[in-house]
């Protein structure tokens, strides 16, 4: 197949072949025979396809299928809305609604309010950064859990409350989560990594082929079945799906004030939660390397991200550090010393401003520092931890070139980048002889004030057509 009159870099137009999912020739546009069928870009930029570097698919896929509770400013606001979908629940299984924002609100949630309104009727709400839910004592009798007078949950209790809740639609999730990513040729994504907190690995031995590339995350709980496995990441698992790296979180989140701080909370002298003692995450990430997998460390707070650089200094090993939120110049530099990469949601920032304000408000430099990584050298990477934000690149290539959103001014705009650089950090090729053919062509120039909406009008998988307006 030849892609026809394409505009990669400058305003010469380029004929690209493709034969058995590569780059097969690029050749001056007419130049050459076209060596079969044909699609003309008729000057369309073409840019290499779009990785979203962090989502937990079968999350996002059942999210979908949530009350949608993100409006809510306030925990009755989201009885309301939980109230109103009753009637249409599926006799059964838990209600559940997502997006809960409760790091921005005057109440406080309460397990009564939940079961005022739903006695008998499991009711759980998911926090928007997955770390915490809130339920009532109908959904802690059908999990067989206690539930204090908040009805929350927060950190491992929460994830796994909401892992036995997802597996309640088993039957049903991996059909949800094939036809969700089969939508995402539409923006330009030709891969996302998995880290489902469920083991992803196992579940795409199991699933069909995916329509995009998989790299299946795993986590400590999942090691024995990776050793028995035998595979490290990039091990083929079935179709487009690979291992992906080991996934350990060290930390909570900022939006339900668990992130592991070196000073405590504003009013609290809390610091956060540590997931993961400093001599455990060595271990692990000495067993990783054994078994062929790359680390991929979950740290938000600056006392998280500091540990994890240490154990990284300590096993010997390279991987990435997952959000790296708050970070300090000296971990800055650490981390381009050790050759530590950063695993970036852009879009976390914007919706995150008003609790660094909040929270981190004597310490905000030193969030969200996208451009200062790349200035000390640290490779980065783009994702979205949808279902936290939406699984669109867009979105994420907007947020770090804007840094704004919905006519706000600029937040921290000092540490923005271009446009160019946004789209280099959310792909993982190049175009050239012997590349992967992942490709994008877009239906306009990609100016900071189209992002949000870029018009995609063609995406290759692996040479496949995943999505066409041609």
């Amino acid at each position: 197949m030849r892609l026809a009159r394409a505009r990669i870099d400058g305003a010469a137009l380029v004929d690209v072949d493709v034969d058995g999912g590569r780059i097969v020739a690029l050749s001056p546009a007419g130049t050459t025979r076209a060596p079969g069928d044909v699609l003309d870009l008729d000057g369309r930029r073409l840019i290499p396809g779009l990785w979203d570097e962090h989502v937990h698919v079968r999350t996002w896929a059942v999210s979908t299928r949530r009350i949608d509770v993100r409006s809510a400013t306030g925990p009755e606001e989201v009885a309301a809305l939980v109230r109103a979908a009753l009637p249409e629940a599926e006799p059964g299984l838990p209600v559940v609604a997502a997006g809960m924002r409760d790091g921005l609100w005057g109440g406080a949630p309460s397990r009564r309010l939940l079961d005022e309104i739903a006695p008998d009727v499991p009711v759980m709400v998911v926090s928007s950064d997955l770390h915490s839910s809130w339920s009532n004592a109908a959904l802690g009798r059908l999990l067989g859990i206690e539930l204090d007078e908040t009805g929350m949950l927060r950190e491992a209790a929460s994830f796994a409350a909401a892992t036995r809740v997802e597996s309640l639609v088993a039957d049903r999730a991996d059909a949800w989560v094939i036809e969700a990513l089969a939508g995402l040729g539409g923006r330009g994504v030709v891969g996302v990594v998995d880290l489902d907190f469920d083991d992803a690995a196992g579940a795409w031995e199991r699933r069909p082929a995916p329509p995009v590339r998989i790299d299946a995350g795993v986590y400590p709980q999942h090691l024995d079945a990776a050793e028995a496995r035998g595979a490290g990441t990039g091990a083929p698992i079935t179709g487009l799906a690979r291992v992906g790296p080991l996934k350990v979180i060290t930390d909570g989140s900022l939006g339900t004030r668990t992130a592991y701080c070196h000073a405590p909370y504003p009013g609290t002298s809390d610091r956060g939660v540590l997931e993961v003692p400093p001599e455990r995450l060595v271990e692990l990430l000495r067993r990783g390397a054994a078994l062929g997998l790359t680390p991929a460390i979950h740290a938000i707070g600056d006392a998280a991200n500091a540990l994890a650089i240490d154990a990284f200094a300590r096993a010997g090993v390279r991987g990435r550090i997952e959000h790296a939120q708050l970070l300090t110049e000296a971990d800055l530099a650490r981390m381009a010393a050790l050759g530590i990469g950063a695993s970036i949601q852009p879009e976390h920032m914007l919706d995150d401003r008003g609790l660094v304000a909040r929270f981190w408000c004597d310490r905000a430099a030193d969030a969200f520092r996208v451009g200062s990584l790349l200035a000390a050298g640290v490779d980065v990477v783009f994702g979205s931890d949808a279902p936290v934000t939406p699984l669109d690149p867009w979105f994420a290539i907007a947020a770090a070139v804007t840094r704004s959103r919905d006519g706000d001014p600029p937040w921290q705009p000092w540490e923005a980048v271009d446009v160019e650089t946004a789209l280099r950090l959310s792909s993982r090729t190049r175009i050239g002889v012997g590349a992967p053919a992942d490709l994008v062509a877009l239906g306009a120039d990609p100016t900071p004030e189209r992002l949000r909406t870029m018009p995609v009008d063609l995406t290759l998988v692996a040479g496949g057509i995943t999505h066409s307006e041609l």
